[in-house]
């Protein structure tokens, strides 16, 4: 995947020092522009499945720390695999802010 060579704080746009809140809102701006059910750029789905990737690592401290010691190396070494999800509507991306589980596979009946 073509992110393996990108920096994830490059992707989302923030210093290595961002804050786990300034992550998720850098996050939040970028999928929405480049979210391949809004945006008609030709490589918009590329795009955001490598900012959601950068998103999935940085936003979890234990795979951040491992990326900040040992870059992309130590993701594989610590056993990570970016997640094969795919947002199909803008619902799903909707609710991957505001509290579901952001790559979860199958989100069943939902209880309210």
């Amino acid at each position: 995947m073509a992110t393996a060579e990108r920096d994830y704080y490059d992707l989302l746009g923030v210093e290595r020092s961002a804050s786990d809140a300034e992550i998720k809102k850098a996050f939040r701006k970028l999928a929405r522009e480049l979210h391949p059910d809004v945006s008609k750029e030709p490589d918009a789905q590329e795009r955001f499945r490598a900012v959601a990737e950068a998103y999935e690592v940085l936003s979890d401290a234990e795979r951040r720390r491992l990326y900040d010691q040992y870059g992309h190396a130590g993701l594989k070494r610590g056993g990570y695999a970016p997640s094969d999800f795919a947002f199909s509507n803008l619902s799903d991306i909707f609710s991957a802010f505001f509290g579901d589980d952001l790559f979860a596979r199958n989100r069943g009946g939902r209880e309210r």
